[in-house]
């Protein structure tokens, strides 16, 4: 006769391990610290090696102005049109103070990057507790697209403009020009982080409504704001991080919007010169610029939209559950009024009150993405930005006077506005 032992066979299926923010954002973490953009930075890194990360881009800034000045007072007299100088210079000195701020900012603001992915851990952590579970493919996948996009605009492009020069003109290789792929890399290292973490705040609003839309009829009054509690403490935590993201990324919106703008009117101006002119040098490449500028920039609009449309559905769909229990027979005027026949003790009551509530909680927890409060990154300020450049453009083709004097060669970073 088999023992007890033998006849009881129990077996414990272990949960698969949730992946933390941190783990997810790992690889877009590594470039953007090895980049020197931003705060982002692997966990558990000694901070000695992040000064030593740091004061290694810090060091390639201060050649890139170097070189830069020595464009200034090499190449000062080739340009004809005082408009262009303008133009130019500004976005110079504009490419410059955000190298520099995205070195300095990892160290100024060294430990809110931990904070804000223990901050995202906390509310996952709840998350599975309730039930819900966040899809974070799409992060996953959009993530593997900026790291391509990341090394092909960088290093790839680097060896390739070497290697071309090379074997073509080998003259026509300046340093000056290599480095500005460290500048391309590191302004796509910094946007992409930061688009990165709001789609995961997206991604958290997105789990909050799937769940809040699975409440039906059948569940009873209390089971409701059981749930709509759970939904004001995980979107109240949730705002809180987009406040921390606002501190963290309102000076890098500023200067990145700031740098967009500059970059795309000096160089899509170069290219209007160059077609008059007759001087077709470097088009391909002024093209790739102004179109990454333009891009990264619109996408960070589009992304910031999103997630703030998603934070407002919320109030749209637990509103939607009151909607669906009022009975047939009454008023849809009488949705939130009370019936004084009811006694106190009544769920109905109670729940309307939860319902009532959580909107004035989502009321006063307006979800947004500012540069330090001086403007919303949304869809309508790309609809601002396109007007603006055109308006520019058509200002600077009207002041422009096409010059047919011969020049003298320029390296591609100094005619072609690529700082």
């Amino acid at each position: 006769m088999a023992s007890t032992e033998d006849l009881i066979n129990v077996t414990f299926e272990k949960s698969p391990k949730l992946l933390s923010v941190n783990e997810i954002l790992k690889p877009s973490t590594i470039i953007s610290w090895l980049l020197g953009a931003g705060v982002a930075r692997p966990a558990n890194c000694p901070k000695i090696l992040t000064f030593f990360v740091r004061f290694i881009n810090f060091v390639i800034c201060s050649v890139i102005i170097a070189y830069g000045a020595i464009d200034f007072f090499f190449f000062g007299s080739v340009f004809k049109s005082d408009t262009f100088k303008i133009m130019y210079y500004s976005n110079k000195a504009v490419c410059y103070v955000s190298s520099y701020w995205y070195v300095i900012q990892g160290l100024v603001q060294y430990s809110k990057w931990p904070i804000l992915m223990m901050e995202f851990e906390t509310i996952d952590k709840k998350m599975n507790q309730f039930g819900w579970k966040n899809d974070n493919r799409t992060i996953k996948k959009f993530q593997i697209l900026t790291i391509i996009a990341t090394i092909v605009l960088g290093p790839l492009s680097l060896i390739s403009h070497a290697l071309y020069y090379y074997f073509t003109r080998p003259e026509d290789i300046f340093a000056s020009d290599l480095l500005l792929y460290h500048t391309i890399a590191q302004s796509l290292a910094m946007n992409f982080t930061f688009d990165l973490v709001v789609l995961t705040i997206y991604n958290r609003f997105q789990t909050i409504n799937n769940a809040a839309m699975r409440i039906t009829e059948q569940l009873t009054a209390g089971l409701i704001i059981q749930e709509i509690r759970r939904f004001r403490e995980i979107h109240h935590a949730i705002c809180n991080i987009v406040r921390n993201v606002n501190s963290i990324h309102g000076g890098h919106l500023l200067l990145s919007s700031l740098n967009s703008f500059t970059m795309v009117v000096a160089t899509l101006f170069r290219i209007y010169m160059g077609v008059v002119e007759g001087k077709h040098s470097f088009m391909m490449i002024n093209n790739v610029i102004w179109m990454t500028y333009a891009a990264q920039f619109a996408l960070t609009c589009f992304i910031c939209t999103f997630a703030v449309r998603e934070s407002a559905k919320t109030g749209i769909i637990i509103h939607e559950i009151i909607l669906r229990r009022v009975p047939h027979k009454q008023r849809h005027c009488d949705l939130y009024s009370i019936d004084v026949s009811r006694s106190n003790n009544d769920p109905e009551l109670f729940l309307r009150h939860e319902v009532n509530d959580f909107s004035s909680q989502l009321y006063h927890c307006n979800v947004g993405f500012t540069a330090f409060e001086f403007f919303l990154m949304d869809n309508e300020l790309l609809r601002s930005f396109i007007g603006v450049i055109t308006t520019y453009l058509i200002i600077l083709v009207q002041f422009y006077e096409p010059e047919n004097d011969s020049v003298i060669p320029m390296n591609a970073t100094t005619i072609d506005t690529l700082q």
